[in-house]
């Protein structure tokens, strides 16, 4: 019940490798995959992409949510 959960990882993460990622995202009732491509921690603000995604989700989480498997390369 508490609705999409926006989760996102990157394809170079070291810290966080994006099969984690993946499993968490699955492990939540409704999560929702965004992969990133880039080589930092975090997802946020590495392109346009990853920045709206996330600034929308924020905005209105529900009628923004990501499709599961969103890729912002």
């Amino acid at each position: 019940g508490a609705g999409p959960i926006l989760v996102m990882g990157t394809t170079g993460d070291s810290a966080t490798p994006l099969a984690g990622t993946r499993k968490m995202a699955d492990a939540l009732q409704d999560g929702r995959l965004v992969v990133v491509t880039g080589d930092q921690h975090t997802g946020y603000d590495v392109n346009d992409c990853s920045r709206r995604t996330v600034d929308d989700y924020l905005i209105d989480p529900v009628a923004h949510a990501p499709a599961d498997g969103t890729e912002c390369t």
